[in-house]
């Protein structure tokens, strides 16, 4: 029941965000949703962001296409990146692509940090570092596992010293020499229980070398700088040959490493029934009750969209008719408006369940291949561009932003780093409604989720946004999502009404997304 003390009544229905006149009359709602003080959830928020790889592929006059990254096209990365406004950005890598150039007759590694390779690397992070970004940084694997010799002197495990200490060598090179202190977590093997990682699921191994690169930090005075990322487990895919799960990863990592991890993360590739349903609050209650007790900050470290069922088909014929398509490890529906509803709506389930950010898979079609061997017509296809698109086919949906970075540029500016996160009460259970709230200094922002194919109106009543700053309503939705001249969001309306006094309605429809926020997009 909604109580007499909120401070402000707003009506929205879900539909008319579109220029149609407010109504100052009606106030009779499908559903009321209320936001109290009481209703703060206690985690501390990191922010949305995104996957970015320094294009190995491109990077030099040494890779597979080329050195087709050029100045231009860092300079347009950097103008679509202030758009979007991460928070968080994970860049991983491989060793051989940047800095390890084999062993030598000791079996010791030979090492080069002074490469077109490590510049182009050095662009990515330039960013970052004069954005104030937090990077999660780390290495794919072990070397050894893209060794195409197979030499069994080669560095293989996670545990090898060799490569503990390439680590902490590149590190000290990057963040003490270079100055790149946006490094703040670094990932030891990505998806390390999954037979696809260079540890091939082996818990005890995994473990020790993430312990032991924990202690080289501290010999070598890094740990001043940057501290582990764990466990980095996929979550939805059990090791046949393992006895342990993909959930006790997570769990295992808090009980038996929380005083060496500076940050927890896994990954995520749900389905559209677990998003769309709202189960994936529930199925993320479970890690975050563990986490959060830690009170350190908790991200999904890679978040993306795979269809199953009758999607997951036409997902798979897309890819096989698209002549530069990785079909099996490519989302075809980055092309489609319902991709940015799903990844929005998985986002901000996974607020709601307490999670600190989400790192979107990923920024850019042209950054990798399937299994990275550069062929071009593998491409893994689950970017908001291509900054290459001119190499494969120049077509115009792939040189402008997709629909689903107007989704997540909006969840980026809007969910400001160290805003309180409050969880709405909704007077009404409803699988396809789902809202969020943030606080954060003055700035107040409210979004919801309507994956119904109807129109539905919503009461929302507050009493968080005391600020007397104006509110803009940002719309995405399939036949309105206004943008600048560059393809990222603009406000669809300023509210300058007086909300302690006064209703406001505003008409909107079915199957959209709606900010309510103090916050303007610039």
């Amino acid at each position: 029941m909604l109580k007499k003390q909120f401070t402000y009544f707003i009506v929205i229905t879900f539909a008319l965000l579109l220029g149609g006149c407010a109504n100052t009359h009606k106030s009779k709602a499908d559903i009321a949703i209320s936001i109290l003080q009481t209703d703060a959830l206690n985690f501390p928020f990191v922010g949305h962001g995104v996957q970015w790889s320094a294009y190995p592929h491109a990077d030099s006059e040494n890779a597979e296409w080329g050195f087709l990254m050029t100045d231009e096209k860092w300079s347009e990365l950097y103008k679509r990146l202030d758009f979007v406004n991460p928070h968080i950005i994970r860049v991983m890598d491989v060793a051989s692509w940047r800095y390890y150039k084999g062993l030598d007759k000791n079996k010791q590694p030979i090492l080069d940090f002074n490469n077109q390779e490590i510049k182009s690397l050095c662009k990515l992070l330039d960013y970052c570092q004069q954005n104030n970004i937090p990077v999660l940084f780390g290495e794919w694997g072990a070397p050894g596992f893209w060794d195409p010799t197979k030499n069994p002197d080669n560095i293989h495990l996670a545990t090898d010293d060799r490569w503990i200490d390439m680590i902490t060598k590149y590190l000290d090179f990057l963040i003490v020499e270079k100055g790149y202190t946006c490094i703040k977590y670094y990932n030891l093997v990505n998806e390390p229980n999954g037979y696809w990682a260079s540890t091939d699921g082996k818990w005890e191994e995994w473990k020790s070398g993430y312990q032991k690169l924990n202690k080289a930090f501290v010999k070598t005075g890094l740990h001043k700088y940057v501290t582990l990322a764990g466990p980095d487990a996929v979550t939805q895919w059990d090791h046949p040959k393992h006895p342990k799960k993909a959930a006790d990863w997570v769990y295992s990592t808090v009980d038996e490493l929380d005083s060496i991890t500076g940050i927890y993360d896994f990954h995520i590739y749900a389905d559209q029934d677990l998003i769309r349903t709202g189960n994936f609050i529930s199925y993320l209650t479970p890690f975050t009750d563990k986490i959060n007790q830690t009170k350190k900050p908790f991200v999904l470290g890679e978040l993306g969209m795979k269809y199953s069922g009758e999607l997951q088909k036409l997902n798979t014929q897309k890819g096989k008719e698209d002549p530069f398509a990785g079909p099996d490890d490519s989302s075809m529906f980055v092309y489609d408006y319902f991709y940015g509803m799903d990844m929005a709506d998985a986002t901000i389930q996974s607020m709601l369940a307490g999670v600190g950010g989400a790192i979107a898979w990923d920024l850019d079609d042209a950054m990798h291949t399937v299994g990275d061997l550069g062929e071009k017509n593998q491409l893994k296809k689950w970017g908001m561009w291509n900054i290459l698109s001119e190499e494969f086919g120049d077509l115009d949906v792939d040189k402008t932003p997709r629909p689903w970075a107007y989704s997540w540029t909006l969840l980026c500016n809007l969910f400001p780093p160290q805003a309180t996160i409050y969880k709405p009460i909704i007077s009404v259970q409803n699988d396809s409604i789902r809202s969020v709230a943030s606080l954060h200094q003055k700035d107040f922002t409210f979004a919801v989720v309507n994956q119904s194919n109807q129109t539905k109106t919503i009461a929302l009543e507050t009493t968080i946004a005391t600020s007397n700053k104006p509110l803009y309503l940002y719309e995405y939705s399939e036949t309105n999502r206004p943008q600048n001249k560059n393809g990222f969001p603009v406000a669809v309306k300023t509210i300058t009404a007086n909300l302690n006094k006064e209703k406001l309605v505003i008409t909107a429809k079915a199957n959209s997304l709606v900010f309510l926020s103090s916050i303007l997009i610039k």
